[in-house]
């Protein structure tokens, strides 16, 4: 019993403000806990949804998924046959890989591929051909261009 008489006797020796203190540092102590809860559970869903998103799943649907075929208008049409490079041969040089590999190793599903860094940097010796076919209307619209200047002036 005397251990009792010394804790309620200990507790009346309190004054209001300490009173006020061990309350709030109570209420601290349950805001710390239930935002560590908080925190724990926001990760275990954050795992949950990385699981599902699996790369297989991704890389998969991105190989079977088809381009959209684009319908061009008449304007459109014209410009493609027009230009000095296609639509169509953007993309087919696109899918030519121009990265070299070393070399390649195989754990599990992953590939691991050594980048040859020496081919990327040296530069491709391609003859570019220069077409002169377009020359004379280049001439005719410059002599236009200075008849133009020189009216202006």
């Amino acid at each position: 019993m005397q251990f009792l008489k010394d804790i309620f006797s200990f507790i009346q020796s309190f004054s209001e403000l300490d009173y006020l203190l061990y309350f709030a540092v109570l209420v601290l102590i349950i805001l710390v806990v239930s935002l560590i809860h908080i925190i724990k559970n926001g990760e275990d869903e954050i795992e949950e949804t990385k699981e599902s998103n699996d790369l297989k799943e991704i890389a998969n649907h991105l190989e079977t998924k088809k381009p959209l075929e684009v319908e061009l208008t008449d304007y459109e049409m014209e410009q493609e046959e027009k230009a000095i490079i296609s639509y169509d041969e953007l993309l087919e040089k696109s899918k030519q890989g121009n990265i070299l590999y070393d070399e390649e190793k195989k754990s599990d599903d992953l590939s691991i591929k050594k980048i040859n860094l020496d081919a990327l940097t040296e530069e491709r010796k391609e003859e570019k051909q220069v077409g002169f076919s377009n020359y004379e209307r280049e001439e005719e619209f410059l002599k236009t261009l200075k008849a133009l200047n020189q009216l202006l002036n």
